[in-house]
């Protein structure tokens, strides 16, 4: 959900249409949806589809890892299929549910944000829902609890057309009506997922989206009514600063604790992580660190140690790595170095991540001989990540410079 001063701000950067959704959606007190419960287990083979958690408090800086975000094989259409399928038992009679819905989709062309789309003559929400995901790189889980935070369409057993025409929100500004021009199930999913991939500024596009730095504070309001305040939020990652450039509000203390009648309360964030969380595990799950030892030599005395490190769960963040050294008599030294500098290794990884996740470093020499030195990257504080050994090497070190 955008607001309509940033919708005109996106209009003049990029000619590409934004996509603000109502804040009457955001604002609306769903009871059931409001406060956050443990994970609900359906009966699913599909490994992918459900995963038993209970997740930890809501974090309004980390509502979802990058790497869960921006996952675009998450779910192929089968899978998306039996998920659509388990929601709802059966639709209201004449009503056409989500799990059931068909419509003509046309081709798109790759751009900076998204790869092709081939249009068919039919095809099914989930097909739709899977091969968007794809093209844009933003995960189908994500797109499902867009879907059904926006307008409920994931579980409604008679679903409108009203629903459907503006299945995400998109192009529904806070202070006018929806745009027509976007309507339709296929231009939501395809547009809600595109706007989303674009505020990462992925290769290609400019760098519009900074006005929510990663690791600095930001004042996000609790409500569009600008007498219930706002509260600066350190956002952890780019997954979670998408969230609130397309919903720009946060829930305030009283929504977090469940209270379904504050006045001040705005539910969207909230709810796109309870039906996650529900639906999928917790969003927030620790990844493995990424990296790799590429390089060890002996600069004037001291052992130096190069490569790349990243978190998958904030692939725009810069994390430390530990350097160990066993100099030839058996010495043991360590040292930590952020992992800051240029590299393209991380790119391999995401290719959000940028380039500023190398390192290097490394401690002087007391002996002559033989050297090891192992590189471990360390997880981004907060999350919960784990540590990933980057390699070991050793090297034959001449007398040491004194």
């Amino acid at each position: 959900m955008l607001t309509s001063a940033l919708l005109t701000l996106l209009l003049l950067a990029t000619g590409v249409p934004a996509s603000p959704a109502s804040a009457a959606d955001d604002v609306r007190a769903d009871a059931a949806s409001i406060a956050p419960t443990p994970a609900t287990v359906f009966a699913d083979t599909a490994a992918r589809l459900v995963e038993a958690a209970t997740p930890p408090a809501f974090d309004p800086g980390f509502i979802i890892t990058d790497e869960l975000f921006y996952d675009g094989d998450a779910l192929d259409a089968g899978e998306v299929q039996a998920f659509l399928d388990e929601q709802v038992a059966a639709c209201a009679p004449g009503i056409e549910c989500l799990a059931d819905y068909t419509q003509e989709t046309v081709t798109r062309a790759a751009d900076e944000v998204c790869g092709a789309y081939r249009g068919r003559e039919s095809e099914t929400g989930a097909e739709i829902i899977a091969k968007v995901g794809l093209a844009c790189g933003i995960s189908q889980k994500a797109l499902l609890v867009l879907l059904q935070k926006e307008q409920s369409l994931v579980r409604n057993p008679a679903p409108t057309a009203g629903d459907f025409s503006f299945a995400t929100g998109y192009a529904c500004p806070d202070t006018a009506a929806c745009d027509v021009e976007y309507s339709g199930f296929y231009n939501q999913v395809y547009w809600a997922a595109w706007q989303l991939k674009r505020y990462a500024n992925p290769p290609g596009t400019s760098e519009f989206f900074t006005n929510r730095p990663i690791g600095e504070p930001s004042p996000i309001a609790y409500n569009p009514e600008r007498s219930c305040g706002s509260a600066d939020v350190t956002l952890k990652n780019i997954a979670t600063a998408a969230l609130y450039y397309y919903t720009p509000y946060q829930p305030n203390p009283a929504t977090v604790a469940g209270s379904p009648d504050d006045p001040c309360g705005a539910y969207g964030n909230l709810n796109f992580w309870r039906f996650y969380s529900e639906w999928f595990g917790d969003p927030t799950r620790g990844s493995i660190t990424q990296g790799a030892l590429e390089n060890v030599s002996v600069v004037r005395g001291r052992i130096v140690a190069e490569g790349w490190a990243i978190d998958p769960s904030s692939v725009r963040a810069s994390i430390d790595v530990r350097i160990t050294v066993t100099d030839a008599a058996g010495r043991l030294s360590t040292t930590t170095v952020r992992a800051g500098a240029t590299s393209d290794g991380a790119l391999s990884v995401s290719r959000l991540s940028g380039r500023d996740h190398g390192f290097s470093g490394g401690t002087a020499l007391e002996a002559q001989g033989l050297v090891r030195v192992c590189a471990v990257s360390l997880p981004l504080e907060g999350t919960s990540s784990s540590l990933h050994p980057l390699g070991c090497a050793t090297v034959f070190a001449l007398t040491p410079w004194r």
